[in-house]
């Protein structure tokens, strides 16, 4: 998921105004046209006469702020965003009260991945005209790219409070309540969106994740199929979609729509990761294996498909290579609890039962109410003859989900070694 940026750069050229505490003579009847139709040929789209006109304002005037401001946001639209900055830069040097010029050095500045300097250009903005809407989305989305997802949320519901119909702002709202997991006001966000909006395809796919989150898959597969017939080419969606067939047991719709995806976008190591689930998902996990190394070709520090290819080695019984595999991924990304629980059941098959205790509970600490861990920590407790530990352990992942068969299975196992047999008979 990411955010969309719409069109919030100041693509209407004006013309600006003076400061007042920094008089100039009026300008020239001759610049004063050529301005005119310098922005008339800008607003067109006509870049490059436009850009002639104010250069040739330059060499008249070269301290004119138009000029030099409308360069810089014609260098923006070209996605020459260093040269933006220097003709943004040198027009702020001679009027910085002038909130738009603001608003599109920080575009240009986050374009670069200068986050942070951008924010202070957007606060500029801000300080000049504190209702400015875009400048608050596009500080919002700022926040967002820096993981800061509270401080990009305010952001967003202060340029809401402004225009509260801003599809791109509602869109935006929702990514950010995405990431802080409150999934149903997200899917609000995009409702309303999509209230304003109805073909928005990246709405529509975000409405679905959302959903996805809720556990409303065939809700989730309705959105995604929305936004396909809008852009059917769409391989966010088609990867997505696929996730959410793979939560179905869909394994084989869902390998079809990340085969669409690959034909789309062939280098995807998203895609192919996702491929690779839908055939381990079919137990065709030497195929799997092939899927995930070659995503990992593409992306070496992806930790989701080291941890994958793992899955698919230890079902293969490749016990060592799978934690090797294992080992990879939290090299990578060390609170990743899912590869810590993997790597206890790896080597827990291979018999090093200390080890697989520490993966256990170091999983464990990042994530408490993990009920697979604690039964299989319970299992790694059995194996080391700390039959009362053990039980503790099965009693946790059984308060968890109490339904879990597996865990009350084991717990059993260790009260019949403990000669506690009308206990292990006994339902809890």
């Amino acid at each position: 998921m990411r955010v969309n940026s719409g069109n919030m750069s100041e693509g209407t050229v004006r013309p600006l105004l003076q400061q007042p505490n920094q008089p100039k003579p009026p300008p020239s009847a001759e610049i004063s046209n050529r301005l005119q139709n310098a922005l008339a040929l800008h607003q067109q789209g006509q870049l490059g006469l436009a850009g002639a006109l104010y250069q040739k304002i330059l060499k008249q005037q070269p301290d004119h702020f138009d000029a030099l401001h409308m360069l810089g946001v014609i260098e923006s639209q070209r996605k020459n965003f260093a040269g933006a900055i220097l003709f943004i830069g040198r027009a702020l040097k001679l009027n910085s009260n002038y909130a738009p010029a603001h608003s599109n050095m920080g575009n240009a500045l986050r374009e670069l991945g200068h986050h942070e300097e951008a924010l202070a250009s957007y606060d500029h903005a801000l300080a000049i005209k504190p209702d400015y809407a875009e400048v608050l989305s596009n500080r919002g989305n700022t926040l967002f790219e820096l993981r800061r997802h509270e401080e990009a949320l305010a952001s967003y519901e202060r340029a809401l409070a402004i225009k509260p119909d801003h599809a791109e702002t509602l869109n935006n709202r929702g990514a950010a309540l995405h990431q802080l997991k409150r999934h149903e006001a997200a899917l609000a966000s995009y409702e309303h969106a999509l209230a304003i909006r109805p073909d928005d395809a990246e709405v529509l796919n975000n409405r679905a994740a959302a959903l996805h989150q809720l556990k409303r898959y065939e809700e989730a597969l309705a959105s995604y199929d929305r936004a396909l017939a809008i852009t059917p080419d769409y391989v966010e969606a088609l990867n997505n979609r696929g996730n959410t067939l793979l939560e179905l047991n869909w394994h084989v719709e869902a390998l079809a729509c990340y085969d669409r995806a690959s034909a789309i976008q062939p280098g995807s190591a998203e895609t192919l990761n996702n491929r690779g689930n839908a055939l381990f998902g079919l137990r065709r996990h030497e195929e799997a294996i092939a899927c995930y190394e070659r995503a990992l070709a593409i992306k070496p520090d992806a930790a989701e498909a080291l941890n994958n290819r793992g899955n698919a080695l230890f079902e293969l019984k490749r016990h060592a290579e799978a934690l090797s595999s294992y080992d990879n991924a939290l090299a990578i990304k060390p609170d990743y609890a899912e590869a810590l629980y993997n790597r206890g059941n790896a080597l827990f098959e291979l018999q090093r039962y200390e080890e697989a205790l520490a993966s256990y509970d170091h999983a464990l600490a990042l994530k408490p109410d993990y009920a697979e861990a604690l039964s299989n920590r319970g299992n790694a407790l059995h194996q080391l003859k700390r039959h009362e530990i053990a039980l503790a352990s099965f009693d946790r992942a059984l308060a968890i989900r109490p339904d879990y068969a597996e865990a009350l299975h084991n717990r059993g196992n260790v009260l019949r070694d403990l000669k506690r047999h009308e206990e292990a008979a006994r339902p809890l």
